[in-house]
């Protein structure tokens, strides 16, 4: 009997390590596959994903995209904003949307500071600065405005990031598959994005310019920024909208109702979209959602 015992203690970490390296060297296949099809510019960066600055407007709005994704998730936002009289700058996290090697050496620390700068840097040229955040973008734009000297004179929050959803996930909560599987991978350092996009408008996926890799470091840094912003809402007081996805599949939208009714926020105005999916700034409805925005920033923001 003990040696089946000491063969099945042997065997299954064994068995993990092996499936670890095998799904780390498909994985890497794949995503050579992929990146031969990508184009990018002479600084690495993918076409389409750059940072951008649209309009001439006296009051700026800071545009702050989410997980895997790019400034381009703006692409139709942005001009209406700008049509609207705002200065849009959108900003690209770094090391978003640049190759594999260079996209691991990210995380939240520098994305916070990349929006901390540029608020700084809008604050010194225009007459008041707004900032617009989707997703994950959100989870890092909190942490970021913690700092009272570069909060902006209002927010708006598109389907933000406080906790993930569940839905999709198999048998346990997602963050429990990010704690057992964070725990036990050694070879595996990327992911495929497992799911298409939470998009009704199926005419705007070519729009996306998502990243199908994701590097576990950025995953890491996500769960650490959501557990980080579960203890800023008493002292968060930006005036802010907040916009969900009714329906939302890959944010928790209860986790996000907690943080809303527990913020210091005022004005605080809480709204529900309830024709689109997780991708807000270009699924259905996304008009509305601009005139949302402006009219809060015009209006409410400056009370």
């Amino acid at each position: 009997m003990l040696p089946y015992v000491i063969a099945a203690v042997v065997a299954g970490p064994a068995f993990v390590i092996l499936g670890d390296l095998l799904y780390s060297l498909i994985v890497k296949a794949r995503y050579r596959r992929w990146e031969a099809g990508i184009e990018r510019d002479a600084d690495g960066v993918r076409l389409g994903c750059r940072e951008f600055t649209l309009g001439d407007g006296e009051d700026a709005v800071l545009l702050v995209h989410g997980f895997g994704d790019s400034p381009s998730v703006f692409q139709r936002m942005a001009p209406a904003l700008a049509a609207r009289g705002f200065t849009c700058h959108g900003l690209r996290l770094p090391e978003h949307a640049l190759t594999m090697a260079r996209y691991q050496a990210t995380g939240a620390d520098r994305w916070c500071e990349s929006v901390r700068s540029a608020l700084k840097e809008l604050r010194g040229r225009h007459k008041r600065v707004y900032l617009l955040a989707h997703s994950m973008g959100a989870a890092v734009s909190v942490e970021a405005v913690a700092a009272p000297a570069v909060a902006p004179d209002g927010m708006v929050l598109l389907a933000p990031l406080f906790d993930v959803c569940n839905r999709r996930s198999p048998l346990f909560p997602a963050r429990t598959w990010h704690r057992l599987l964070d725990g036990v991978l050694i070879f595996t350092d990327r992911v495929r994005m497992a799911f298409p996009p939470d998009l009704l408008d199926k005419s705007a996926l070519n729009l996306m310019r998502e990243d199908k890799f994701i590097p576990r470091v950025v995953i890491r840094e996500l769960f650490r920024l959501v557990a980080r912003n579960r203890a800023r809402a008493a002292a968060f007081r930006i005036p802010l909208l907040m916009i969900l996805a009714r329906h939302d599949l890959v944010v928790d939208n209860a986790a996000a109702e907690r943080f809303f009714h527990a913020c210091a926020a005022r004005p605080k105005q809480l709204r529900y979209v309830e024709d689109a999916g997780h991708m807000l700034p270009i699924d259905r409805g996304w008009e509305r959602i601009v005139d949302e925005a402006a009219r809060f920033f015009r209006e409410e923001a400056v009370r």
